[in-house]
């Protein structure tokens, strides 16, 4: 994702990580297990454990930004507003979905705050739904749209009307491999959380907090669909790798994960447009 690649590059930039239990013991208000020597030494990356997904390719052309993938092309329309920030000048106004000879339209210039840019779009393992990771003025946002009768669910929104606040950008998701849900990291630049939301009954779960993570930059599902990974940085500059299971309800750290492990980590990222 954009986020996760403007993140990654600033950790760069920065000093090593600290590796002692210490440091991600002190977190508050919530601490998170001490992580024990076997988690530390599991393999870096297992690829094989983790469900797969064919992303879609993007183009650009005069006032276009089209992706494609299988026999689904999104074609978002772009204007230039004058009188605007240099970064807010070109906005989306449109966006065409189509999938064979079904045809759906959603009007962008109606909503709250401009999209600038498409970051990603994937389809459920379905098939039926449309994830459309989009840019806005401020922050990101992650709209579905299903592909049989052209319903739109903004989860922004929806999380804001399920009572959650600070809900300023979506940053990063991924489809289940088994269901028609989504699992994605939501909040502000200096709190992360994370949560399912299931389409067909129209519900979040929202995953346990084992930290205050300040951003979540990996969500990876496992093939078998019951456990879900993600890393998340707490403290700052500090990675470390959770697994979640659906069967408990329960989040546990897994492994430190350093800078170089990371460059590895991201490369599973299959979200990314190509």
């Amino acid at each position: 994702m954009n986020n996760a690649a403007i993140w990654f590059s600033t950790v760069l930039l920065l000093g090593g990580l600290t590796t002692t239990s210490s440091s991600i013991v002190g977190a508050k208000p919530a601490a998170p297990e001490q992580i024990s020597q076997r988690s530390v030494n599991a393999p870096s990356v297992t690829p094989s454990i983790y469900s797969s997904v064919t992303p879609f390719k993007k183009s650009n052309s005069t006032n276009k930004i089209i992706l494609k993938g299988g026999n689904i092309t999104l074609t978002a329309t772009t204007v230039r507003l004058e009188g605007m920030p240099t970064f807010e000048q070109n906005v989306i106004q449109s966006i065409v979905v189509t999938k064979g000879s079904q045809k759906y339209t959603i009007e962008t210039s109606d909503l709250e705050d401009n999209w600038l840019d498409i970051t990603s779009v994937v389809a459920s393992n379905s098939n039926t739904w449309l994830a459309i990771h989009a840019e806005r003025s401020s922050g990101n946002t992650l709209m579905l749209l299903n592909l049989q009768t052209g319903e739109v669910t903004e989860l922004n929104d929806r999380l804001k009307k399920a009572g959650k606040k600070n809900i300023e950008t979506i940053a990063d998701y991924n489809w289940a491999p088994n269901e028609d849900q989504i699992a994605f990291s939501y909040g502000d630049p200096s709190k992360s959380s994370i949560a399912i939301y299931n389409v067909q009954k129209e519900s979040f779960v929202y995953l346990p907090r084992a930290t205050n993570y300040i951003s979540t930059n990996l969500i990876l599902w496992q093939k078998n669909g019951k456990m879900l990974d993600y890393i998340s940085e707490y403290p700052s500059d500090q990675m470390i790798l959770y697994r979640y299971s659906i069967e408990s309800n329960k989040v546990k750290p897994f492994k430190k994960i350093s800078r170089n492990e990371f460059a590895e980590w991201f490369k599973l990222d299959k979200y990314s447009i190509q």
